[in-house]
C-alpha cells in the first residue's frame, strides 16, 4: 500500500476544499437561476387580446421561467377582476376602463404592465337600412351601449369629436351579449361595441353593417393586474411572469401567422374571426404616460357622467412599476 506523504496529503486536502467551494458556488448559481417554482392562478379573458398568456402556456414559456401557471377563463376583464378581488385567482387581465372604475372603489389594486393595445377595437355600428350617413344623423336615434364601460366612453368620445350633444341621442343600456341581437332585430339603430361583436354583426346581419366610429379616438389596452397585499410576499414572481409574457410577445411578433392559427385553435373560434382584428393589435409590454393619461381622462369622464361620486384616485399609485423596471433593466 503506497504511503501518503505530508505534501501529498496537503495537496489532496486542498483539492477537496476547492471542489467543495466550487460545488457550493455552482449550487448557489443554480439556485439563483432557478428559484423555487411559483404556483399561480391567472384570470384570463377568452379573447385574442389575451394572446401573450395563451401563447406562453402553449409554448411552455411559463415553465421555462419556473412558473406553475393555471389560466382561469373569464368572459370579460370585469369578470376576471372579480375573481381576483374574491381571491380565487392571483392575477387578472383587464382593460384600463375596469382598472379605472375599480380604483375608485378600492386602494389595493396594482397594475403591473399593459401587454396589448388597439386603436380600432371599439366601433359604432349601424345598418344601412337605417339611413344613418354619419354621427350627426344619430340625433333622435336609439344607441345601444353597455353602461359605465369602454362602450359608453367610446360613444361619448365620438359624439364630442363630431360636436353632437349627448342629450340628442337616446342611450339604451344593454348587457354585452344583448348588443348585436338588439341591432339586428332593429330594437336600436346603432351600437357602441367592442370586438368580436363587430365581426358577429357583420357575419350575422342580412343588411350591410356600417361603422360610424373614428379609428384612433380611443386606445384600448389590456393589462395585467393584481392586489398589492399579494405582491408584497411573492418575491421576484412578478418579474418572471413579465419575462414570460415578454418572450411570448416576441414570438407572436416574429410569427404572426402561426400565432394567429394557435390562438384560433386555443379559443376554438374560426380563423377568420381572429384575423378580423389581428392587424389592429399591438402586442408589447409597456407602463408609461399614455396609459396614465388614458386612465386620468376616463376618470374625468366618469365623474362628469355621474358614474362615480368620489374624488379621482392618483393612478400613479396604482402603477406597480418595480417588476417592469427590473425587466427593462435586464433587457439592457
Amino acid at each position: 500500500m503506497p504511503v501518503v506523504t505530508k505534501p501529498k496529503l496537503v495537496l489532496l486536502v486542498s483539492v477537496i476544499v476547492l471542489c467543495a467551494v466550487a460545488w457550493s458556488l455552482l449550487t448557489k448559481h443554480n439556485k439563483m437561476q432557478y428559484p423555487p417554482s411559483s404556483q399561480i392562478k391567472i384570470g384570463v379573458s377568452l379573447t385574442p387580446l389575451s394572446s401573450p398568456f395563451l401563447i406562453a402556456e402553449q409554448l411552455g414559456i411559463f415553465k421555462e421561467m419556473n412558473l406553475d401557471v393555471t389560466l382561469y377563463p373569464c368572459s370579460s376583464g370585469a369578470a376576471c377582476t372579480e375573481l381576483m378581488i374574491e381571491r380565487n385567482v392571483d392575477y387578472a387581465t383587464a382593460s384600463e376602463s375596469v382598472v379605472m372604475f375599480q380604483s375608485f372603489e378600492r386602494d389595493d389594486l396594482s397594475l403591473l404592465a399593459s401587454f396589448v393595445e388597439s386603436d380600432n377595437d371599439l366601433k359604432l355600428l349601424t345598418l344601412v337600412p337605417f339611413k344613418i350617413g354619419g354621427v350627426k344623423d344619430l340625433a333622435g336615434r336609439k344607441v345601444g351601449v353597455v353602461k359605465g364601460t369602454a362602450s359608453e366612453f367610446y360613444l361619448d368620445s365620438v359624439l364630442i369629436s363630431n360636436n353632437v350633444e349627448k342629450q340628442l341621442i337616446e342611450k339604451v343600456y344593454l348587457q354585452p351579449h344583448e348588443l348585436v341581437p338588439a341591432l339586428l332585430s332593429y330594437r336600436v339603430e346603432a351600437i357602441s361595441a367592442w370586438e368580436p361583436m363587430g365581426f358577429q354583426a357583420d357575419l350575422l346581419s342580412v343588411a350591410e353593417v356600417t361603422n360610424l366610429g373614428v379609428k384612433g379616438i380611443y386606445q384600448l389596452s389590456f393589462n395585467l393586474i393584481s392586489r398589492s397585499p399579494y405582491l408584497e410576499f411573492v418575491g421576484d414572481e412578478p418579474v418572471r411572469l413579465l419575462q414570460a409574457l415578454d418572450m411570448a410577445i416576441e414570438w407572436i411578433n416574429s410569427n404572426p401567422d402561426e400565432a394567429l392559427k394557435m390562438i384560433a385553435s386555443r379559443l376554438d373560434i374560426p380563423h377568420n374571426q381572429v384575423e378580423w382584428s389581428w392587424e389592429d393589435y399591438l402586442f408589447r409590454l409597456s407602463l408609461g404616460n399614455s396609459l396614465l393619461s388614458n386612465l386620468q381622462l376616463q376618470a374625468r369622464w366618469a365623474i362628469e357622467s355621474d358614474l362615480v361620486s368620489a374624488e379621482p384616485p392618483d393612478f400613479r399609485q396604482v402603477f406597480y412599476s418595480h417588476p417592469y423596471q427590473q425587466l427593462i433593466a435586464q433587457r439592457d
